[in-house]
């Protein structure tokens, strides 16, 4: 198992129309189109790459295949962008870059998985993004619509997809305007976890399991009696490999949102995701601590109005009231939505994901073995500290982080944010079945800027830790590095 960290202090995601090519013609490089803008991400993916040692021999050769030894040729690969939402009418270009990975990343990612696949591979990149993101515009913020437009002119396969199968159309306070069911060709696999499941492990909390903003009898229904279903988009499960491609990031339920929790992209129905239970720790929940249990009745006022169809009476004004009152609570520090270092079920749900993606099959079947490789690169050009993961605040990391073990790949990148692993219940569970077949090197090493390092001995690429969501603020500070 295998981590290369490369770092470099100002740089910068490439400008201009070039559709992210290198500006450079590398020996290896697949097509005929160079940028005339400078491009120092495309450099820097191939650092990452050339530092882990990958096909070491040939680097500097026209044969150089660094991720040949993880993807065969002719495979479908699978690449999970994180494409959370698209940029607010509000929010500054640097902000959004903070949120979402950035194509020129995800450009040069594609170039060197199809030297690996050959000709005949398939690559299909995407997500599935908050029910209300409109996926056009996720594309074109983000440039990936300029990345598909390049392999278009090239012949390649290449596609991007939607993950979602249940759309929603909300105003600018909140309200729902439509939802409607999304007419894809990939289907729904339903995987029931039952007792494996790690929700059905917990702390011994009894109230029900919960998600902000959506129906909560259709979460009843996934999960309770025994049953832990998660609904995940068949386009994922096709892949011979999947390649994570998350953002540097803090998030306000597990901590840390980097390759483990963007397994919940995978998700086609997000109404089977619980991120929290219902209340306080008073009564069964972990939606917010005991001292905000004030909150109830906004909880329970929440469970009434999902429970209502669109386009009842009142109730876009019912909803834009909810809207302004939860914001109302957040600028005044109050706690909700399972949004603290309390919350002990979100964790689990995203390791509940982590082994169906790697380990379950078209029938819903979860296995003992792995059924399709997995492997990362982390985007930390620009990291997202604060208020993530919607609202973060933008900083500047230079960093790429490539690994072929998720959970190496997150406690690393927690260590470079600045805290240590033991911190995170998403990193610390003792029965998480998410190692990886061998790769051709053996061992687990850690590389920065090609020179390899201990574990243990990272330090944070901001020389400061990064700034954490409310919620986890006082917990953290005994967990700094």
């Amino acid at each position: 198992m295998n981590v290369s960290i490369a770092t470099q202090r100002g740089l910068q995601y490439p400008s201009g129309t070039e559709f992210f090519s290198p500006s450079e013609r590398f020996p290896e490089y697949p097509f005929e189109p160079i940028s005339k803008v400078e491009n120092p991400v495309y450099r820097m993916v191939r650092q990452v790459l050339a530092d882990a040692g990958l096909d070491r021999h040939r680097f500097g050769s026209s044969s150089w295949n660094p991720l040949g030894s993880y993807i065969l040729p002719h495979s479908r690969v699978f690449i999970l962008c994180n494409f959370v939402y698209h940029r607010r009418s509000t929010e500054t270009a640097r902000c959004f870059l903070a949120k979402c990975i950035h194509g020129s990343v995800l450009r040069a990612l594609i170039d060197y998985v199809l030297i690996a696949t050959g000709p005949d591979g398939k690559v299909v990149f995407g997500n599935a993004p908050l029910q209300s993101c409109r996926w056009s515009n996720v594309l074109a913020d983000t440039g990936a619509d300029r990345v598909i437009e390049f392999y278009a002119a090239q012949g390649a396969y290449v596609r991007a997809e939607d993950l979602r199968l249940f759309v929603a159309e909300k105003g600018v306070l909140g309200n729902t305007k439509r939802v409607y069911s999304r007419d894809v060709e990939s289907p729904a696999v339903f995987f029931d976890l039952g007792e494996n499941s790690l929700l059905a492990k917990g702390k011994g909390l009894m109230s029900p399991f919960r998600v902000m903003d959506y129906n909560p009898d259709r979460t009843d229904r996934y999960h309770s009696g025994g049953s832990h279903v998660y609904v995940i988009n068949r386009s994922v499960l096709d892949a011979q490999v999947v390649i994570s491609l998350p953002k540097l990031k803090v998030h306000e339920k597990v901590g840390l949102t980097c390759v483990l929790k963007g397994f919940v992209g995978a998700v086609g129905h997000k109404d089977c995701l619980a991120h929290h239970r219902f209340g306080s720790p008073l009564r069964g929940g972990d939606e917010f601590p005991t001292k905000h249990a004030f909150a109830s009745p906004l909880s329970s006022f929440h469970d009434w109005l999902h429970r209502r169809e669109p386009g009842a009476p009142l109730q876009g004004c019912m909803e834009s009231l909810q809207y302004l009152l939860n914001g109302s609570l957040r600028r005044l520090g109050v706690i909700r939505g399972g949004a603290w270092h309390g919350n002990d079920t979100a964790w689990r749900m995203t390791l509940d994901l982590a082994r169906i993606v790697q380990s379950g099959d078209h029938l819903g079947i979860l296995h003992q073995n792995v059924q399709r490789r997995h492997l990362a690169l982390i985007d930390g050009i620009v990291g997202g500290e604060g208020n993530g993961p919607l609202a973060p605040r933008p900083v500047d990391c230079g960093t790429l982080i490539f690994a072929d073990e998720p959970a190496l790949a997150d406690r690393v990148a927690w260590r470079l944010m600045g805290y240590r692993p033991e911190a995170l219940p998403l990193l610390q569970a003792p029965d998480m079945p998410l190692q990886q077949p061998a790769s051709v090197d053996m061992g687990s090493r850690v590389y920065q800027n090609g020179v390899v390092v201990v574990e243990e001995k990272l330090t944070p690429v901001l020389s400061r830790p990064f700034m954490v969501p409310h919620g986890w603020r006082s917990y953290l500070r005994k967990w700094t590095l």
